[in-house]
Parts: C-alpha cells; sequence; structure tokens
C-alpha cells in the first residue's frame, strides 16, 4: 500500500516530507499526544513524540514533534 521509497523509509524508522499519517504511524508507531491546528477536516496537525536516547551525559528525553498539512508530512523538530 506503499511506494517502495516510503517502505525504505518504514523499515528504516525514519520520516519524509510527503508522507501520509498512515506511513509515519508504520514507521515511529501512535503518537504519544496529537495536537490540532485550525479546524480538524483540513489535517493540520502536530504529533508528539517521546523518547529516550543516548548522549554523552548518558540517556535523556527527547520529544520530536512532526507537523502536517492537508494529512501530510511538512516537516518536523527534535527537542
Amino acid at each position: 500500500k506503499f511506494d517502495n521509497q516510503t517502505l525504505k523509509l518504514i523499515e528504516l524508522n525514519d520520516i519524509s516530507v510527503g508522507m501520509n499519517q498512515q506511513a509515519v504511524k508504520e514507521s515511529w508507531g501512535d503518537p504519544d499526544a496529537v495536537d490540532i491546528a485550525g479546524n480538524e477536516v483540513y489535517g493540520n496537525q502536530a504529533w508528539k513524540y517521546s523518547k529516550m536516547v543516548t548522549s554523552a551525559e548518558g540517556y535523556k528525553r527527547e520529544l520530536r514533534v512532526i507537523y502536517f498539512e492537508a494529512g501530510k508530512v511538512v516537516g518536523w523538530e527534535t527537542f
């Protein structure tokens, strides 16, 4: 149900601009939280993921936010 490029990204647990929400769920799982911007019918959302990652000081919690417009990834940030 996904093209070859999207399938490769899912296998690598990665995402890209233009991915739909189902592909992101296949790659990263269900988000910890979803914020809706404006009218929900337009599909503008921010999905939040919290993950433990290694750092020079040991483990730290990393927050990742994926931004969707019309149900497609338009960008993301890591905090």
